[in-house]
């Protein structure tokens, strides 16, 4: 089995998606997962009227693909209802039904565990939130690391669209402020110190930061110039370059997007003594909440889904961030190491017991 997202970009090309699919990869990897990475996506404006079209054309070119071994979840400009009528108009019950196959279950028992996902935790269905509730989960202990309580604690977040949004959700519930937000045609800063009312953008629809209403609009360059304890960048790719590195006045970063920070910004935060947790750490939320669905014995509420990711990103920064420490690395290379030294398990399942 091989997991992973489908987005749709202009520009994208088969190396960058070959990069996205190592990349996940990694994220299997210092899971613990039986599963592979994957990535998919087509080089296409997402706004266009024929974006539906195209991804049901790409989606039946890779069907027996879908059926028997790739599960497929919601990546940049693609949303997880968007995949699901697409496969359902295919034939298909699910773009995740290679998961039923692979854990030895019919599709039956299978929909009865994926039903999960449409319930809500607060409004927020729990496919929604979970990718996005990882990161925040990665942030709070990143927070814990510096010892910074959570009450006390500011952020800035990079993008606005899903997983942004979910991430903000987490944070603001946790009493972090907000100090700004920025999508890619703007930035948002609050009128007063007091942080942005996140409650009422996250009632905004939409991956744009609305113009007026909610506190001053600046460059979207000026998330980077905002002191804060953490930047989260959660849009696209080369995002934390070396000429933005240089200027960053913020205690940590913590990527939810995929190849957010470059290696010569990563290598130069490390210098500053300001940790960088690899994106394949921070984002990998996703896909330790397939581990919290599918896994256990009897069927999980969304509530215990969240507080098994919760729990197993807790674990897993502190480990990558006790062994950069520990051996004076920045943590993607300890994060590398531990992948390094992850044991392949042929013949299991890929969530939970083995066959």
């Amino acid at each position: 089995l091989c997991a992973g997202g489908l987005r749709v970009q202009p520009g994208l090309t088969g190396e960058r998606l070959a990069g996205m699919a190592r990349n996940m990869t990694r994220k299997m990897r210092i899971c613990g997962l039986r599963v592979d990475g994957a990535k998919s996506g087509i080089d296409y404006d997402p706004s266009s009227p024929g974006k539906p079209a195209a991804v049901s054309r790409f989606m039946a070119a890779i069907k027996p693909v879908i059926a028997g071994r790739y599960s497929m979840g919601p990546d940049l400009n693609m949303g997880m209802d968007e995949l699901e009528t697409i496969a359902h108009g295919l034939g298909l019950p699910s773009v995740k039904m290679a998961v039923a196959g692979a854990q030895g279950w019919d599709m039956t028992y299978f929909r009865s565990r994926y039903v999960v996902l449409d319930q809500e935790i607060d409004g927020w269905p729990l496919g929604k939130l979970r990718a996005g509730y990882g990161v925040a989960a990665a942030a709070l202990a990143m927070l814990d690391h510096l010892d910074i309580p959570p009450a006390r604690a500011s952020a800035t977040i990079q993008g606005f669209g899903a997983l942004a949004r979910a991430a903000a959700f987490e944070l603001d519930r946790q009493g972090i402020k907000i100090v700004a937000a920025a999508d890619r045609n703007k930035c948002l800063l609050p009128m007063n110190g007091a942080g942005l009312d996140m409650k009422r953008l996250l009632e905004t629809s939409g991956p744009l930061l609305p113009e007026t209403g909610f506190g001053r609009v600046a460059a979207r360059e000026e998330i980077f110039r905002v002191p804060c304890d953490i930047l989260i960048p959660a849009a696209v790719e080369n995002t934390v370059t070396v000429g933005v590195a240089g200027g960053l006045q913020v205690r940590a970063v913590v990527p939810g997007a995929n190849l957010a920070v470059t290696a010569e910004a990563d290598c130069l935060l490390h210098r500053r003594g300001i940790p960088v947790l690899p994106d394949m750490l921070a984002g990998c939320g996703g896909s330790l909440s397939m581990e919290g669905l599918f896994a256990p014995e009897e069927h999980p509420r969304p509530d215990e889904v969240l507080a098994h990711v919760r729990a197993r990103m807790t674990r897993l920064v502190h480990r990558v961030l006790d062994r950069s420490r520990a051996e004076h690395v920045p943590p993607s290379q300890a994060a590398m190491r531990i992948c390094a030294e992850a044991l392949p398990q042929p013949g299991t399942r890929p969530y939970g017991r083995t066959c």
